[in-house]
């Protein structure tokens, strides 16, 4: 006879699915690591399926697997929601945050600002380019973001934070940087130009003008991070492109001009699933953004 679905065999397999090994789930949930690999073989003995491989201390899921997750996965959302009516997090002075951004320059001041009005919530940050921070938001691997571009869904709570537009990062002894004035797509042609990948929303927004404009620009150099973009021109080996209030850095050796076919104003939005609006974590942080 089949043994009954207990929650704590579930929420053991959410922690595993979530972090990707047995000894990190065990870790988050505070127990043992035998004890989370007897929660999660007693499911798959009870049902005769197999939930992940194991591959040394990793854990792969197997289709199952993952549709199962994709229907259990918002079980620490549960969680937080209760710890937060029965804890002091009730009144923020206690709990996490988890934030995904897209820029380093954005988001910190709003995460001072929050930091200074509820210094006892732990506040984790982590960057990647829109892609990835767009994932982790939809797969709920963060609670909100601050990213350049938020997708227009209804499942979504947004609000804008602020607003600004691609520049060209030049440096500052070229010719170029010199005159002081919008770049045009066109003078580039022949220049060495940094790129980064296409899961950058700068760099979808590059494309599309580049597209627009029918020039043909090819990068000398490309680059995954922004960071990595604004140290090259730092370093003189070509132009390279970012949102103009993404880094804020300012050495005088590097030069910020507005390029005349990339004037499309772009909205920093602060963002969460809407559903996570019941913590209180969340609440605050959207609250403090209007």
């Amino acid at each position: 006879m089949r043994s009954k679905l207990s929650y704590a065999q579930l929420r053991a397999f959410n922690a595993v699915a979530k972090e990707g090994s047995f000894s990190s789930a065990a870790r988050r949930l505070g127990l043992s690591q035998p004890a989370i690999t007897a929660q999660v073989k007693a499911l798959e003995q009870s049902y005769g399926v197999l939930l992940f491989e194991r591959r040394g201390d990793g854990a792969r899921m197997t289709p199952l697997a993952k549709s199962l997750f994709q229907e259990t996965q918002e079980l620490h959302v549960i969680e937080a929601v209760a710890a937060d009516i029965l804890g002091a997090s009730s009144a923020l002075k206690t709990g996490e945050l988890n934030i995904m951004c897209g820029a380093p320059n954005p988001a910190m001041a709003l995460i001072s600002e929050f930091r200074r009005r509820y210094p006892g919530v732990r506040v984790t940050a982590n960057f990647g380019n829109w892609h990835r921070v767009t994932t982790a938001l939809y797969e709920q691997q963060c609670d909100a973001i601050i990213l350049t571009g938020v997708p227009d869904d209804d499942s979504l709570t947004r609000i804008p934070y602020m607003e600004q537009r691609a520049v060209a990062l030049v440096p500052a002894g070229h010719p170029l940087a010199k005159r002081g004035k919008p770049l045009s797509l066109h003078e580039l042609a022949d220049q060495p130009l940094i790129f980064r990948n296409d899961q950058s929303l700068t760099q979808s927004a590059l494309n599309m003008a580049i597209r627009k404009s029918g020039v043909n620009l090819e990068p000398a150099l490309s680059l995954g991070e922004r960071e990595a973009v604004y140290e090259a021109v730092h370093q003189g080996l070509g132009i390279g492109f970012m949102f103009e209030l993404a880094v804020s850095r300012a050495e005088s050796n590097v030069v910020r001009l507005p390029i005349m076919e990339l004037n499309d104003v772009y909205v920093e939005h602060v963002a969460c699933l809407t559903r996570n609006m019941r913590r209180h974590e969340v609440r605050a942080l959207m609250a403090l953004v209007e």
